[in-house]
């Protein structure tokens, strides 16, 4: 079953009048409509994640029990104020969720003070990877639930495959063979799992939150360093050379991994279309595939 905008409206303000919060009857709108989750906004202070998927009401819990147990981080992270609970109009429940303050990075930001942004990025993403909380570990899939997320499935590969040709096909392969390899015995950490500039919030031109903590799990490092390609390779190495110095990591080997997690971060798009028939997404996404195929290619600079 997948909602409505009407219909989340009128369920969310439903619910939220049966609940005991403090809700003074602001306003509800919807702030942002996504492929799994609808994102209200109650007042100035208060957002609530509606899944549309059962699916997405399995992350929305897990994201939740995330939350809940993070240590203190050098960036703020949602706090989660509750939930809301299933009905006929809202079959997959809510969570509240605290709004942080800030707007969404773009490249302009970014680019005012390089060398802050990637010495706030860096400090923010090595505080969690370096994380030994044992329950947060155990939320996060340490068992190997959460690593199971980064493996390359038979299906998306073979569709990827399918749809390309010549060099890129042959390029396409050889990351397939490396990237198995390398995952195979890859570090794994605890990870954000989705760290790209659509994530971060910045206040006064400093970064200063992180949203979106559905793929959080235990996996490699590169993961969470990938998503700043988005800014250029410029910020990418930048970025890596900073982590680098502060986790005592081989600059080259972490490029190198980084470009791996690049195109599996790709292919999570060609996933998600295969699995929800959705021909247009897939040409977009296998476009994006392209390009960090490209950049598997790149040499460290």
């Amino acid at each position: 079953m997948l909602l409505d905008p009407d219909t989340t409206l009128e369920a969310v303000a439903s619910s939220l009048r049966d609940l005991p919060f403090p809700w003074r009857g602001d306003p509800v709108e919807i702030v942002g409509w996504g492929f799994s989750n609808v994102v209200l906004r109650v007042g100035a202070d208060v957002l609530i994640r509606v899944p549309r998927t059962a699916e997405a009401k399995d992350r929305s819990k897990h994201t939740a029990e995330v939350l809940r147990r993070l240590p203190p981080l050098p960036l703020a992270v949602p706090e989660v104020l509750g939930m809301l609970p299933t009905g006929p109009l809202l079959p997959f429940g809510a969570v509240l969720l605290r709004r942080l303050p800030g707007a969404v990075v773009d490249d302009g930001v970014a680019r005012a003070d390089r060398e802050a942004f990637t010495g706030d990025l860096a400090a923010f993403v090595s505080a969690l990877h370096n994380c030994g909380d044992e329950p947060l570990l155990g939320i996060l899939g340490a068992d190997g639930a959460g690593r199971a997320m980064d493996a390359l499935d038979a299906e998306t590969a073979a569709a990827t495959a399918d749809r390309l040709a010549g060099r890129e096909r042959q390029v396409f392969e050889r990351w397939a063979t490396a990237y198995r390899r390398w995952l195979a015995d890859a570090e794994v950490v605890p990870i954000h799992g989705d760290v790209w500039p659509g994530n971060l919030l910045h206040t006064s031109g400093r970064l200063s939150g992180v949203l979106d903590w559905d793929e959080a799990r235990v996996g490699p490092r590169a993961v969470d360093l990938c998503g700043v390609w988005y800014l250029g390779r410029d910020f990418a190495e930048e970025m890596m050379s900073a982590y680098a110095a502060r986790n005592s990591c081989d600059y080259r080997v972490l490029h190198e991994e980084t470009r791996l997690a690049g195109v599996r971060r790709e292919l999570r798009g060609v996933t998600w279309s295969l699995r929800h028939d959705d021909p247009e997404e897939l040409e977009e996404s296998l476009d994006k595939v392209r390009r960090s195929l490209r950049e598997f290619l790149l040499p460290p600079a």
